[in-house]
């Protein structure tokens, strides 16, 4: 029997021909946007402004320099992965987590309501880190219990974000970089 530290492991998260990052690197500004609110159809007030530079998102490689790929710790609880962010300065610590629309972003880790993921093969079959054992694997992430992660546009943003959906989400490509790992804080785990 595995341990959950046996299970868990450092990878980037990418997209083909997309990269996958916090909307402000994508887009080299905060991430601005506008929320306009309706009643009954008709507008009833100014916009509000909205930072959602700490969302991901994913933009296209050609409209952009190139960027690092996005490092996370997997780590495993059961069958389904807690994501904290490895690589990304403001963040690191953080763990990804949907806000209350369902779109993902770096959130303080916040005990049993942060998000947590099921990896799925293929077939859709969730995998843990047994179920991998080459360095590369095309996955599809699903929050427990809820929706697959897919790309979506919001009212009032030129933004792709990553988000809670209804149907079958979008591909990743899954890059082991560290078998076996354990918390930053607590390094001789078994």
């Amino acid at each position: 029997m595995t341990t959950n530290r046996q299970k868990s492991f450092i990878a980037t998260l990418e997209l083909d021909n997309r990269y996958v990052e916090f909307l402000q690197t994508l887009h080299g500004n905060p991430a601005i946007r506008f929320d306009t609110f309706a009643s009954g159809g008709f507008y009833t007030g100014t916009p509000t402004t909205r930072n959602d530079s700490h969302l991901l998102g994913s933009r296209a490689q050609e409209e952009i320099e190139a960027i690092a790929p996005l490092t996370l710790y997997f780590r495993c609880t059961n069958d389904y992965y807690t994501l904290y962010i490895r690589s990304h300065d403001p963040y690191t610590g953080h763990c990804i987590s949907k806000d209350s629309a369902g779109v993902l972003g770096a959130f303080l880790p916040a005990g049993s309501d942060t998000t947590s993921f099921n990896i799925l093969g293929s077939q859709n079959n969730i995998m843990t880190l047994e179920d991998m054992p080459n360095d590369i694997h095309r996955v599809r992430l699903k929050a427990r219990n809820s929706g697959h992660i897919g790309a979506l546009r919001r009212k009032g943003a030129p933004y792709s974000y990553l988000a809670e959906i209804e149907k079958q989400g979008v591909v990743f490509k899954l890059r082991i970089i560290e078998r076996n790992a354990s918390f930053l804080s607590n390094p001789d785990e078994i």
